[in-house]
């Protein structure tokens, strides 16, 4: 879940560690380990060995129903341990390695990956600013069929 422009500062971060639990298919991030330039078919930022296991498990022609754990280590535990991936280049997706690759964003990366209690507290402060959200409806609200297109 991402809610870029929500707020400044780590707000919007917090939001993309939702990625810590659940699961993603391989369409969704195949470009990153088989198409991502024309220099580098496989992105330059995501770990080696971790691009490998990748593409055993998402082969090029992999029925569209399968689907990976978004979190390789710890895929049903919401924790910081999503944040301890992205310092070893196991984001799964470009908007999640993003976060450490982005000098602007970085810092964030590492306290919390460095402190779960900090990545706890943070978690809270974002949650409650998010429920005191005004919620958009009918013609000012758009509540979509899939996360990744608006309706």
């Amino acid at each position: 879940m991402y809610i870029y422009g929500f707020t400044k500062g780590s707000l919007c971060y917090i939001f993309a560690a939702a990625h810590s639990v659940g699961f993603s298919h391989c369409s969704k991030f195949s470009n990153r380990i088989y198409s991502f330039s024309r220099q580098s078919p496989v992105d330059p930022t995501l770990n080696r060995a971790y691009a490998t296991k990748l593409q055993q498990m998402c082969p090029r022609y992999v029925d569209p129903r399968i689907a990976i754990n978004m979190d390789p280590n710890a895929p049903r535990k919401f924790d910081n341990v999503y944040f301890k991936n992205l310092q070893q280049g196991k984001g799964l997706f470009t908007s999640d390695q993003v976060l450490f690759t982005d000098k602007r964003s970085r810092p964030l990366v590492n306290a919390w990956a460095a402190n779960s209690q900090a990545f706890n507290n943070a978690f809270v402060t974002a949650i409650t600013k998010l429920g005191r959200v005004d919620v958009q409806t009918g013609k000012n609200g758009n509540i979509r069929r899939r996360c990744d297109a608006f309706n």
